[in-house]
Parts: structure tokens; sequence; C-alpha cells
């Protein structure tokens, strides 16, 4: 049995658009089929986040644009065509091991700050997303001091009117290590990274982007994520709620809550080509799963978009971002997990009833009005399984 959202619509209710931001990795162009910028949704997005930068040794600019602009300078005539913003990403899960030294060191910092800056004025760039993800814990207490000095410096040195965003852990297993004040003074939004909340370092197959916890099967959810966040003062309208377009497979798994062997990282698209899934969806936590051939995945999907991105409307959160955007590409049906999520943070459609039915087709879709999104995925290649980090 495959479940499909259909829902009556309210159009309106949602008088102001959201934050809607999608990160575009510069390794996009090498996926089968190859994701390159003019296949970015423009008109589905507030932002797009050009995925990654990073210091070397010495301070200066690392990074594929840093060595050929010129798919990030056709990104932001695209983009800014079309009204949409382009934020630079520093940093990234695996590539962010010269962070501490050059933030630590006065003459470090300051040169890689002032190339930041002239790399973002030379690119009409319009803001700067801080993604230093710390590898391990406990985290040394001059790395935090150092990543707060290297906030302020580029919040200081930032052009007026370009914004300076984070994306941060969803709970204080990571979030402790950061200084709540320093982000609240410098940050315009938190982007909550509530994605990778489970994995292979997890002793039992549980749910990776929860809504809302299910004791039986959750570990951390996206209500925990943000009231976290709130209870150490920052406010609902700063908070950007991370949706993953990606899933974790769990092989020798029989079902949500069971032993497993090993688990990998996959993309949605690769997701439902890769097995006959019995696909369910737990109303409990409002996350899709499925199970075949000793194989349990959980995932994220077009009726569980609309879900968060209600959600996000209903408790006045500031919006969505998305890792990553090639992972929800389909050459025909397009980006189904955007066009989810832009139906109700950008167009103001917001469901008044999210119901299931069953269908005979391999197909799990979703139709509101001239939206159609379909969840059959054609083949995606994700990044390898070592660059992934837990981000509880």
């Amino acid at each position: 049995m495959i479940f499909s959202p259909t829902f009556s619509q309210e159009e309106g209710t949602n008088p102001s658009r959201k934050i809607l931001a999608g990160y575009y990795p510069d390794w996009g162009v090498w996926n089968h089929p190859s994701y390159t910028v003019d296949l970015v949704p423009y008109k589905q997005l507030t932002h797009v986040i050009w995925s990654f930068i990073s210091p070397n040794e010495d301070g200066s600019l690392r990074g594929d644009a840093v060595q050929d602009p010129s798919d990030l300078d056709q990104m932001v005539k695209l983009a800014h065509d079309q009204g949409v913003k382009v934020i630079l990403s520093l940093g990234g899960a695996g590539l962010c091991e010269n962070f501490a030294p050059v933030s630590k060191n006065e003459a470090l910092r300051s040169k890689f700050v002032k190339e930041l800056m002239e790399f973002v004025e030379a690119h009409h760039l319009d803001g700067v997303d801080m993604d230093w993800e710390y590898s391990k814990v406990p985290v040394a207490s001059e790395d935090t001091a150092g990543y707060n000095k290297l906030l302020k410096d580029i919040r200081t040195n930032l052009p007026q009117g370009k914004t300076l965003s984070a994306a941060l852990p969803c709970s204080d297993y990571y979030g402790k290590f950061f200084t709540a004040e320093a982000l609240l003074e410098n940050l315009d939004w938190f982007g909550l990274m509530t994605y990778d909340i489970t994995g292979d370092w997890d002793e039992k197959a549980r749910f990776d982007s929860p809504l809302l916890p299910n004791s039986k099967w959750t570990t951390w959810s996206w209500k925990q994520a943000a009231a976290y966040w709130t209870k150490r003062g920052v406010p609902a309208s700063k908070i950007v709620m991370g949706v993953p377009s990606f899933g974790f497979v769990f092989h020798g798994a029989t079902g949500p809550g069971s032993d497993f062997d090993y688990a990998e990282q996959e993309s949605y698209a690769d997701i439902l080509k890769m097995a006959d899934w019995q696909l369910f969806y737990d109303d409990i936590s409002k996350e899709p799963y499925g199970i075949a051939d000793d194989m349990f995945v959980t995932y994220e999907d077009a009726r569980s978009s609309i879900e968060k991105a209600s959600w996000i409307v209903t408790n006045n959160y500031a919006g969505a971002m998305v890792w990553e955007l090639s992972h929800d590409y389909l050459e025909e049906e397009k980006q189904p997990i955007i066009n989810a999520l832009s139906t109700v943070l950008l167009d103001g459609i917001v469901p008044d009833r999210i119901g299931t039915r069953r269908s005979r087709t391999n197909l799990n879709s979703l139709s509101a009005g001239r939206y159609t999104y379909d969840a059959l995925g054609q083949f995606v290649r994700n990044r390898p399984a070592s660059g992934h980090y837990y981000n509880r």
C-alpha cells in the first residue's frame, strides 16, 4: 500500500511569504543526472545557498567557486532576475578543519574575512551563511570563542542589507558549545539542522526528521529542536527549520525501532527507485517510512513537507531550508519536496485537511490546484556517507 495525501485547501491564510532557502552543493554538476545551476527552481525559493567556501591554512579562500566562479556568477544572474537572493555558505561537514586555527589567530582571521568580503562584493552575493560544524564533542572552549570572534567580524564587515545566518545543531548535544548571546547579536536567522537526527550511530533504527516526538521511534524532533532554541532566547521569527531531501536506509532492519546492521544516507529520488517499498506514514511523528527486503527507510516526501510547512506557518517560524536541492531533482516531475514547501510557505496555500488514500500504482502523488507532486524518483547520486555528521 502506498500512502498519498489528499486535502482541501485554504488560499491566502499565509499573508507574508516565509523564507524558503535551498542549499546548492558545488558538486551537483557531477551528479547523474547533472544538476546544473539552470535547473534550480528559483521561482519556488527565496534564497539559494551556494555550498561551500572554507579557509585554507593561511586564511585564504578555498572552494570550487574560488577557482572558477562561472557557475556561481550564472546562478546569481538567474536568481536576481527572478528576485531571489544568493547566499554563500562557509564550511560544511567535513570541510571545517581550518576554521579553528584561522579563527583563533587574529591575522589569519582578518585575512579570511577581508577576502570573504571581497568575494561577496565581486560576485554580488546577498549574504553569508556560517556552517562551521564541529566533528566531535566536547568542543574546546577556544574553538567556541573563535567561532564567536569570526561571526562578529563577518557581521561587522558585511555591507548593510546583506544577511548573516548560520546552520546550527538542533539539540544540546552540540548546541551547548554555541553561545546564544553571540548568535543573537549577529545573526539574521538561525537555520536548525533538523535532519541527520538518526543514523548508523544509533542503537536502533529511528526516524530521521520527525516533526513531533514518538516515544517508540524517535530520539528528537522538530518540535523539541525549536523549543530548545526558543528556551535559549531565540525568537520564533528568527528560526528556519531544516528539511532533508534525503533519508536513511537501515540495512538488516525490519522496521522502526528494530536492530540493524548498518545505515546509509540516500537521496530522496534514489530511495523510491532502489526497492519495491511498502510505504507507511507515522501519524504521531508525521514521518513517512518504508520497509522492503530486510531494509527500513526513513525519509521526507511531499506529504510530510506539507505537514511541516503548515506547522511553520501556524507557529510563526521564519521558514524552511532544504539540504539539498539536487537530491529532490526528478527530471520529469522536477522537485516535489520544494514544490510542496513552496505551496505553503510562499504561495500561502495551507491545507485544512491531510488524508490518505490507497494507490494501485507505484506512485506517491499530491495535487493542489496547479501543483502536482510525484514522489517516484530517478537516480541521484548522494555525497559519500563518510561526510555525514549527526545534528543532535
